[in-house]
């Protein structure tokens, strides 16, 4: 986990670097929505912030960017797309479905595509919509999308997490961000009630691979394979 947010906070530092503050500042505001974040690297992030509150306030354009730039920023590269869709969330978008769907078909930034998924499930639009993520293809309709955290999947995964991880807070939190994040990027496919201690287990084998910690792994390996057993007792 701490090499992620090394290379986070250093890809900020780029970019700021490079004069590229709304891609930063996009950055910046996605980490910070985190629901667990080490504190040095909170700390860094902050202070990331300062910076671009900084530079923001000495420019001379403060006007909302139209619809038409915010579409254009969508074929843009990764970081354009991201700072495009987050400004998109807010406005209505009923109005430009076609080139939603048009940019999702081409493989766009994967955080992007799931953060638009969201947005139109938020709006209820029930068009047929086909992406392509990893060369992957899906047909979904926005208002069939549960949001994550209204999956009931995501209780039951929690509670597998809170028990194998009840004797280290730190180590619940990195297992809470690591399982809404792989739910989020899941989207539009969700994962069933039934399939929340595999998937909570998956997480915690993730966890205990980045600690180094296989004797824990072990503990959750047997603790896991008792439920499995108790459930279908």
């Amino acid at each position: 986990m701490e090499n992620y947010y090394d290379e986070v906070l250093e890809e900020i530092g780029d970019l700021l670097k490079d004069g590229k503050v709304q891609e930063a500042d996009i950055l910046v505001q996605r980490e910070m929505k985190m629901p667990y974040i080490p504190v040095d690297a909170e700390e860094k992030l902050h202070e990331a912030q300062r910076e671009i509150r900084y530079r923001k306030s000495g420019r001379s354009e403060h006007g909302e960017e139209s619809m038409e730039k915010l579409l254009a920023r969508l074929k843009g590269k990764p970081q354009s797309q991201l700072l495009a869709v987050e400004r998109l969330t807010g406005r209505n978008l009923r109005d430009c479905l076609a080139q939603i769907k048009d940019w999702l078909s081409k493989d766009p930034q994967p955080e992007a595509s799931a953060l638009m998924i969201e947005a139109l499930a938020a709006q209820q639009i029930d068009d047929d919509f086909e992406m392509v993520r990893n060369g992957v293809e899906y047909t979904f309709s926005p208002a069939d999308v549960v949001p994550v955290a209204d999956q009931p999947v995501l209780a039951v995964a929690m509670r597998f997490l809170e028990e194998w991880f009840f004797k280290d807070p730190d180590l619940f939190e990195m297992a809470k961000t690591l399982l809404i994040h792989e739910m989020y990027m899941f989207l539009p496919l969700m994962y069933e009630k039934e399939e929340g201690a595999a998937l909570a287990y998956d997480i915690a084998s993730q966890v205990c691979d980045l600690m180094n910690d296989e004797q824990l792994k072990a503990k959750i390996t047997v603790a896991y394979k008792e439920a499995i057993r108790g459930a279908c007792a």
